[in-house]
């Protein structure tokens, strides 16, 4: 199996919360702890959103789609900051990333 980090991030991938972390809604935001470097990170709203999409394994296409269907924004631009996003939470270990 590809390692998790190898995995490209792309509209079929599988989106999975990984499990050591934990996170609480604050608000509309949301705060996650990573529990092997003991780091805090905080979720805007939209990004808080998008952790409550994938707190069921989904793939990027569907999380896209919801955002799409949720948001005026324009699709191109929305995928862009989507992909960054993740990108993001897998540097820290936040997400696994599986093929879909």
């Amino acid at each position: 199996m590809a390692d998790a980090n190898s995995v490209p991030l792309n509209d079929d991938a599988l989106i999975v919360a990984s499990p050591r972390q934990i996170s609480s809604a604050m608000g509309n935001e949301q705060a996650i702890l990573q529990l092997d470097s003991g780091k805090y990170f905080g979720l805007n709203p939209v990004g808080a959103r998008i952790w409550q999409l994938i707190a069921q394994p989904r793939p990027v296409r569907e999380i896209l789609a919801t955002l799409l269907s949720e948001y005026e924004v324009p699709a191109d631009r929305c995928r862009a900051d989507l992909l960054a996003l993740l990108e993001k939470l897998r540097a820290a270990g936040l997400i696994q990333v599986r093929n879909g």
